[in-house]
């Protein structure tokens, strides 16, 4: 992604002398048609980021960040802005993040799902998958290399703080986890495990995630279990490859929780352009227990379209 770089400190040289930091911008925009059986949408969104970032006299980094975004997860554009939310330390290796967005490591072994939100949109999806209650809010992370290992260790101790502050001391509702990721020869491997609790809930979720190049490509594995809230496990492979310049990929997913069993298979296809440009075709399709079919919802569904970087 190309990005316009702003010295703060060139702006503000005549008033501040001794300013370090350093902005960039980012956006990115798509338009593309989306299908869900007979209901077709044609769908629009973007998003404009920005970093912020600063360097200590003793060589930590400190940084920040924001966006304004037109989602595409949703048909209604829902627009947003966000950020602002956490401070991140980084030294020697070692990377910290205090706020109230630290999320927890789930989801680790979900390596199925490779489509993004507009081909996801109107697709019944599978009816229960494994994951916890809640898996973000205030709270601190940390992220440090241990010998060839890179290590996370998170907290959070309120999962649903306000917009402006959490909880500490007395919030209901916590999180924890912690993450591994490592090589052993050609294998890359990452575990991940976390926890949920309040009054009502204690969850846990294990995962991992193992990938390989093979064939040209590379080839995940994943597998996930969830206890309390959701039980039961879910299993995800998927491949990658590059075709000339396209980029191809397929994924499927299994998922047997709560006594519900369902599957999903994915397809991803983009082409790109130059300049930041690229043309994509995506499909969605799932099959046992899955969401209710409706007249503007299907088991299958896809999207065409072209997504730019600027």
């Amino acid at each position: 992604m190309k990005k316009l770089s702003l010295l703060v400190s060139a702006i503000t040289a005549g008033i501040f002398t001794t300013a370090q930091a350093d902005i960039s911008v980012s956006g990115s925009s798509f338009i593309a048609y989306q299908s869900a059986d007979s209901n077709n949408n044609s769908s629009h969104g973007g998003a404009v980021s920005f970093a912020l970032s600063t360097t200590t006299d003793s060589g930590m980094t400190v940084s920040s960040g924001a966006g304004i975004t037109l989602s595409a997860s949703s048909l209604s554009a829902s627009k947003a802005v966000s950020g602002f939310q956490n401070i991140t330390f980084a030294t020697g290796g070692t990377t910290i993040v205090l706020g109230n967005d630290v999320g927890v490591p789930d989801g680790v072994g979900d390596v199925g799902g490779i489509v993004g939100d507009v081909a996801a949109l109107n697709n019944n999806g599978m009816s229960k998958t494994v994951g916890i209650s809640d898996d973000e809010g205030t709270g601190v992370s940390l992220t440090t290399a241990l010998g060839t290992a890179t290590v996370g260790l998170y907290y959070v101790a309120d999962s649903t703080p306000s917009t402006t502050n959490g909880d500490i001391d007395g919030a209901a509702d916590t999180g924890s986890g912690a993450k591994i990721s490592t090589t052993m020869g050609d294998l890359g491997v990452t575990l991940g495990y976390a926890t949920y609790e309040d009054a009502s809930a204690d969850d846990t979720e294990t995962g991992i995630a193992v990938t390989y190049a093979a064939g040209g490509g590379t080839v995940s594995l994943g597998y996930e279990n969830s206890t309390g809230t959701k039980d039961g496990n879910q299993f995800g492979v998927s491949y990658a490859m590059t075709l000339d310049a396209a980029s191809v990929s397929i994924g499927y997913s299994s998922a047997d929780v709560d006594s519900k069993s369902a599957t999903q298979t994915d397809v991803a296809v983009s082409y790109p352009l130059g300049g930041g440009v690229s043309v994509f075709a995506e499909m969605r399709s799932v099959s046992g227990d899955t969401g209710t079919d409706t007249s503007s919802t299907s088991n299958s569904t896809m999207a065409i379209g072209s997504s730019i970087t600027f």
